[in-house]
């Protein structure tokens, strides 16, 4: 609910001042609990997106209400070459691998007897489509990440936050793209109208440390679209 008031405001369709409904209002009128509205109504109070008046309601607020993730090692480009800055991540899957479990995790970050932590989250990009992003990272450097409150993953790519939770400095970034067939489970979930086998790209991201080692490895399945993309590969 929360991200979709924010992007009805960025679209235009809740204007600045636009008074809303009441929450019991909200709550009879959608598939959610009083608690559920009254918590997506606080957090965006809160952030900046809506401002209450005593005794006459809750308001869209004035400003610039587009969310920019930080994401140092790429970012997207509309098709007019402007920035986006409108992503809503949502955090999907977090469990620890055990390091029993080999795969494409271990080649990438070497093996580690604590295991790894694995986040699994859909991206809406600008309000126009979705990717599937999964991030594997070291389970003895990343640990902490398997205990922050979930709504600190919807307001921040990873490696801000693995920094600012484990102190850890990445100097470099190495992104592999290429085209390819959607894997079914994803295609389903981001590309459900798309005529089977839909195509996409794949674009894997190596965090590294200044000697190379790899900190995080993720990879983000992204649909056919008209948008571009900006690769980085120095992040200090």
């Amino acid at each position: 609910m929360r991200d979709a008031l924010i992007e009805l405001i960025v679209e235009g369709q809740l204007r600045e001042g636009t008074r809303l409904p009441t929450e019991q209002a909200l709550a009879e009128a959608l598939p959610l609990s009083l608690g559920t509205v009254q918590k997506a109504l606080r957090d965006l109070v809160e952030s900046g997106e809506l401002y209450r008046r005593r005794r006459l309601g809750t308001f869209v607020a004035a400003g610039d209400h587009r969310r920019e993730i930080t994401t140092p090692a790429f970012r997207f480009l509309r098709p007019d070459g402007s920035r986006v800055r409108m992503v809503f991540i949502r955090l999907m899957k977090r469990e620890r691998v055990g390091a029993e479990r080999p795969g494409g995790w271990s080649e990438a970050l070497g093996h580690c007897e604590a295991g790894y932590v694995r986040l699994v989250r859909q991206d809406r990009i600008d309000g126009a489509f979705d990717c599937h992003t999964e991030i594997y990272l070291r389970a003895d450097q990343a640990e902490a990440l398997l205990e922050a409150p979930v709504e600190a993953f919807e307001h921040e790519s990873v490696l801000p936050l693995l920094q600012a939770r484990t102190r850890m400095v990445v100097d470099h970034a190495d992104n592999r793209v290429r085209l390819v067939r959607l894997p079914r489970a994803v295609a389903r979930a981001i590309a459900p109208d798309a005529e089977q086998p839909a195509s996409g790209l794949r674009l894997e991201t190596f965090y590294c440390h200044q000697d190379g080692t790899v900190v995080a490895w993720q990879v983000m399945h992204i649909p056919a679209n008209d948008y571009s993309l900006s690769l980085h590969t120095e992040l200090r």
